[in-house]
């Protein structure tokens, strides 16, 4: 993933405050998980642009195409954190 700017790292925090970086585990607010996908290519704005509105997809599965399923915003997901032990 590319390089975030400063001004964009406050989207880059769930509904409760958690960082949210490309690949993380996130439930929606219809309750569904999948991964958040900061990156989405080249030649699309992300969080290391000036245009970027803080928008991202969530996509089913970590291999999944970045550009398939929801277009979400930062107080739309909330962090999963799985614990091992």
């Amino acid at each position: 993933m590319r390089a975030v700017i400063p001004q964009n790292e406050k989207y880059l925090r769930d509904a409760c405050g958690s960082a949210i970086t490309d690949g993380a585990c996130v439930i929606d607010h219809d309750h569904v998980a999948g991964y958040a996908r900061l990156d989405l290519g080249p030649h699309c704005v992300g969080p290391g642009s000036a245009y970027w509105d803080g928008w991202f997809n969530v996509t089913r599965t970590r291999s999944e195409h970045p550009l398939r399923d929801k277009v979400l915003k930062d107080n739309l997901v909330q962090l999963l954190r799985g614990g091992r032990s």
